[in-house]
């Protein structure tokens, strides 16, 4: 996967990827920051309506491979690990409205219909730090499109702020989906979740 970044000052050094076996789930994590807002919140929203423009009113959405995949492994577990994918393409085929009007769970949303990669956005308040600060978190396995999810992320990043740290961890089964370190030095509190209370 190829990792983009800023240009000006470096993004920080992350783990070393693996590459994953067949069980095991991909989690991609940025922390970014936002510039303009106006930017922010219309590109939210062009993705989320070019998301459900792809998926609206399709016969065949029951079908799709990624949807399938995701129903089975989030059906075996107690509590589902990541956002789940099937209600929103469900509202999504149904002709439901999926708009909030909230640019952090459109963007989240916006993410799962384009790449069908389980999505959280969680916006950050911490005037010690960095007030427009946004946590970016996407899970994938072999078969799903993270590289498609990534280039969402950063190529909105880019026309609205800059991305500050990047990391993709390989999560096996059974394995906490919280990291045992910080992306960042003093970690941001975490005040909103999109997407799933389980995508910290």
């Amino acid at each position: 996967m190829q990792t983009h970044r800023p240009t000006g000052s470096a993004v920080p050094a992350i783990d070393p990827i693996h590459t994953p076996d067949v069980d095991e789930c991909r989690r991609l994590r940025i922390v970014a920051r936002i510039d303009d807002s106006a930017v922010w919140h219309s590109a939210a929203a062009r993705l989320l309506d070019c998301g459900r423009r792809r998926w609206r009113a399709r016969p065949d959405i029951a079908d799709h491979p990624a949807l399938c995949r995701w129903s089975r492994i989030q059906d075996a577990q107690q509590v589902p690990e990541q956002p789940c994918l099937r209600p929103l393409f469900a509202a999504v085929a149904a002709g439901r409205e999926i708009a909030t009007d909230d640019p952090y769970a459109d963007f989240a949303t916006a993410v799962m219909l384009l790449s069908s990669c389980p999505a959280a956005v969680i916006c950050q308040s911490d005037p010690m730090n960095d007030p427009r600060a946004v946590r970016f978190s996407v899970y994938g396995y072999r078969e799903d499109d993270l590289p498609l999810a990534e280039d969402l992320i950063t190529t909105t990043i880019h026309a609205c702020g800059a991305v500050l740290v990047r990391r993709c961890t390989v999560l096996r089964r059974g394995a906490p989906v919280v990291p045992a370190t910080p992306l960042v030095d003093h970690p941001l509190p975490e005040l909103l979740v999109v997407g799933g209370s389980a995508a910290r």
